[in-house]
């Protein structure tokens, strides 16, 4: 286990990549499970329980169908496997990691007070490293260039934001 912890974070540093991932159906389906509790857990400090599984589900579909449409296009479905194995088990990884955070920050917007600059910007940074970690992923995946594949990382950013504001934000009418 020690191995493959070292693996994902090997590939959140941007040493490694989906090419050193083994190939497994286990790996894989620990990989979806790890992202989407993680997700759940991240969910729950803005959200109640079934719009947390809710966004999760959202989330973790938007991620895998990228992945698994972008690499049907260029025609590497071999890739798929080990290429989901890293995007979800390195960004499972790093959501566990910033747990603390994301909790610390939400508990500072409940308290009706202005969250502190630190949190938020180390959030940020977080966000921006996990959509640096995944445009590597998908780099070396598609054989394509870093361009495209942060564009592709920012089109993941972007729909499943849209798509969980529709799905799970209310919206007050005055």
């Amino acid at each position: 286990m020690s191995i493959l912890l070292k693996l994902f974070i090997d590939i959140l540093l941007l040493q490694a990549g989906p090419q050193d991932v083994p190939s497994s159906r286990f790996l894989l389906w620990t990989s979806v499970v790890v992202y989407f509790v993680a997700g759940i857990l991240v969910s729950l400090t803005n959200f109640p329980p079934l719009s947390a599984v809710g966004i999760s589900i959202v989330d973790t579909f938007l991620l895998t169908s990228l992945v698994w449409v972008a690499l049907r296009m260029r025609h590497f479905d071999n890739r798929i496997p080990q290429t989901l194995t890293a995007v979800l088990g390195s960004l499972g990884l790093l959501t566990i990691i910033a747990l603390p955070l994301n909790a610390w920050y939400a508990a500072l917007g409940q308290a009706d007070q202005d969250p502190d600059q630190l949190p938020f910007l180390v959030m940020v940074g977080l966000l921006v490293w996990s959509l640096t970690v995944l445009g590597h992923i998908l780099r070396q995946a598609l054989d394509t260039t870093p361009a495209l594949a942060t564009g592709l990382s920012l089109l993941y950013l972007i729909s499943s934001f849209v798509l969980t504001s529709i799905l799970f934000i209310p919206i007050e009418i005055a």
